[in-house]
């Protein structure tokens, strides 16, 4: 196991506990909608994108114009991860298994593996989106096996949920010195949309995510050394 590995690993836990908790809001509503054990992780297993998940929830597939409306907008959702993997492309050295760990990118893992060293990118890139996986299936285990109360404090947890991953992820990426910016105008605009224009949390978090893709990509200086 690298270093490069290992910090992956401990980093991940850190964002983790964030997925955790959306893995478990994910099993909570789908049970509600009719989803059984089995096929609530075996969603959770494959997909790997919470938002893309809670889409698809409700949505009626014997419409064609519902069917039409989800794929646009999951493909709306998952369109910033096209710049991420361009992005990403800079750091790869023509291996198979970098295409592979695509299926597994997200924000947070994409976002710090860039504050790496060239030599550790590809391994934190591992070791943070195997650890944000299993946080992200863990939370989804719990909802379905612990018994969760229904109490104001808990719907504030799961309201401000998106907000605290923003948050989370900015207080790594200032601890790698990176530039702070975008990621600061990224939480800025998150808490804005939420609780000034009224968004739900979840809506504006996806906008702030865009941002935050674009504000990676075309902001952030590439550190000396990386191609």
């Amino acid at each position: 196991m690298t270093d490069g590995f290992r910090k992956g690993l401990s980093d991940g836990v850190g964002v983790g506990l964030t997925a955790g908790l959306l893995g478990l809001m994910y099993a909570l509503a789908a049970e509600e909608a009719g989803l059984l054990f089995w096929e609530i992780l075996f969603y959770c297993a494959i997909v790997y994108s919470a938002a893309v998940q809670f889409a698809a929830l409700n949505a009626d597939l014997g419409s064609v114009t519902a069917l039409a409306t989800l794929l646009s907008g999951t493909a709306f959702i998952c369109s910033r991860n096209i710049l991420m993997s361009l992005d990403m492309a800079r750091h790869a050295k023509g291996r198979f298994v970098e295409v592979l760990s695509m299926a597994g990118l997200v924000d947070a893992g994409w976002a710090l593996a860039r504050g790496q060293k060239p030599e550790d990118f590809w391994q934190y890139y591992w070791g943070i989106g195997l650890a944000i996986y299993a946080c992200w299936m863990g939370g989804a285990l719990g909802g379905l096996l612990i018994p969760i109360p229904d109490h104001p404090a808990v719907d504030a947890a799961f309201a401000a949920t998106p907000v605290v991953f923003f948050g989370l992820m900015i207080a790594l990426l200032w601890r790698q010195g990176m530039s702070k910016l975008p990621h600061l105008g990224t939480m800025a605009l998150t808490i804005v949309a939420s609780l000034a224009l009224g968004m739900p949390d979840t809506v504006a978090a996806l906008l702030g995510a865009a941002v935050a893709a674009v504000g990676f990509v075309f902001l952030s200086p590439t550190k000396t050394g990386e191609a």
